[in-house]
């Protein structure tokens, strides 16, 4: 059975500390393939980006808080990406 996919949207707000790399962030976000969360840029400035994606459905995606914190950690570990982000669940 296949496993569903959950769409979402997301603001990515830049970081202090991270002003300098923010819009090389959002590319790599955007250009790499990430089979578990596929993301499009839909609007973006050089401090916010707002981007549609989707993920399968598990755990993470149970509130907009959680897939959040999922995705930001995961960023991090991937690709070393630091923003704020918000998330919200089917939209």
């Amino acid at each position: 059975m296949p496993t569903p996919f959950i769409p979402f949207t997301m603001r990515a707000t830049v970081r202090e500390d991270h002003k300098r790399s923010f819009r090389t962030d959002i590319e790599r976000l955007t250009g790499g393939h990430r089979g578990w969360a596929p993301l499009d840029v839909v609007k973006s400035t050089n401090t916010q980006a707002v981007l549609r994606g989707a993920i399968a459905q598990s755990v993470h995606t149970a509130t907009d808080a959680s897939l959040a914190r999922y995705l930001q950690d995961r960023f991090v570990t991937d690709n070393d990406i630091h923003l704020d982000l918000t998330v919200c669940i089917g939209r």
